[in-house]
This record gives structure tokens, C-alpha cells and sequence, in this order.
């Protein structure tokens, strides 16, 4: 098909690919480059003018699918691929913005999670946010992965005992599901 977010989850490992083929002494190809460069063409296109992410066109609305592109932009500069400052810039504000506004919750919260660390690892999440969802909605988020995401925000800005406990609480959550 080819929206955005099939683009991106089939450029994501290829970020990583390089790495994994040479460790095993396979050949380079710049085939895999290309394909990375054509991805991040293809997902800037649906960027709208406030840094959110469309399926099909520029749009907004979906959280979670805006910090998935953003996490794919983001790795992929880590990685040398050429990612417009300001796409980038603008993405992370629209992170930024949509974490301000975002609805309370007494379950879910895995695109709040998802954006958090997204943002905690560019530098860009404010550490109140990450404490207040920590102290307040550790237990809300519905997925270990959600808590696990949570706790390497933390992590990046240094607050290792929410971390620790973050992640207590993802490992139960996958040692212990609750039964529906």
C-alpha cells in the first residue's frame, strides 16, 4: 500500500541494517541507503505544517503515529541519513505540544509513552511530564512496553530509581497479566 506508517516500518531496520551485514562480513549495498533516503522523502511528504504526521496526505491526529515517524526521522540522522533540521525541529515540537494537551487517562496511554521517550532521548521531553506520569499513571499505562518506555525516558534524564521502578512494573505486567 504505502502509507505512512507501512513506509516507515519497512525503512525502520533497514537504519540498521549496515551495522548487522557488516558484523556478519556480507556485502554493503547502496541499495539499503537509497531505500532509507526514499522513505524519509516519502514520510516528510505527509508532514503538515505543525510537524504531525497523515497517513496518506499531511494531516494530524494520531499521537502514536506521529512519534513512530519521529522516532524513524530521529534514528535516522543518528545514523548519517539526511533529515532536515527543520522537519525534525517541527516533529518534536508537535510532540511537544501534543504531550501539553494531552487527555487524562485511567487506562492506555502507549502514544503518551511512545512520544515521552521519544522525546526524553532527543533532549527534548521536560522531566516534569516524565515524573508526573510516573508517579501518577505508572500503573494507568495498559502495555509492560508503554511502562518500559516510560522508565528509558527517565532514564535518559537521569531519574534512575522512577526508572528502576517503571520498569518493576512493565516486568510484572509481563510476568503477571491480569486475565480479561
Amino acid at each position: 500500500y504505502g502509507c505512512t506508517e507501512q513506509i516507515t516500518s519497512k525503512a525502520m531496520p533497514l537504519l540498521y541494517f549496515e551495522q548487522l551485514s557488516s558484523a556478519l562480513g556480507l556485502a554493503q549495498t547502496k541499495t539499503v541507503q537509497k531505500r532509507v533516503n526514499q522513505a524519509i522523502t516519502a514520510v516528510l511528504s505527509n508532514q503538515a505544517s505543525n510537524g504531525a504526521f497523515g497517513l496518506w496526505r499531511p494531516d494530524s491526529g494520531d499521537l502514536w503515529l506521529d512519534a513512530y515517524v519521529t522516532d524513524f526521522l530521529s534514528r535516522a540522522k543518528k545514523q548519517g541519513f539526511a533529515v532536515p533540521d527543520r522537519a525534525l525541529g517541527q516533529a518534536l515540537n508537535n510532540l511537544r505540544n501534543r504531550i501539553n494537551y494531552a487527555q487524562d487517562f485511567e487506562e492506555g496511554g502507549e502514544d503518551i509513552a511512545y512520544a515521552l521517550m521519544v522525546l526524553a532521548r532527543e533532549g527534548n521531553a521536560a522531566i516534569g511530564d516524565l515524573r508526573y506520569y510516573a508517579d501518577t499513571h505508572a500503573s494507568r499505562f495498559a502495555t509492560p512496553l508503554a511502562q518500559a518506555q516510560l522508565g528509558a525516558a527517565l532514564t535518559s534524564y537521569g531519574d534512575q530509581s522512577r526508572a528502576d521502578r517503571m520498569f518493576r512494573l512493565a516486568s510484572k505486567h509481563i510476568l503477571r497479566p491480569e486475565i480479561s
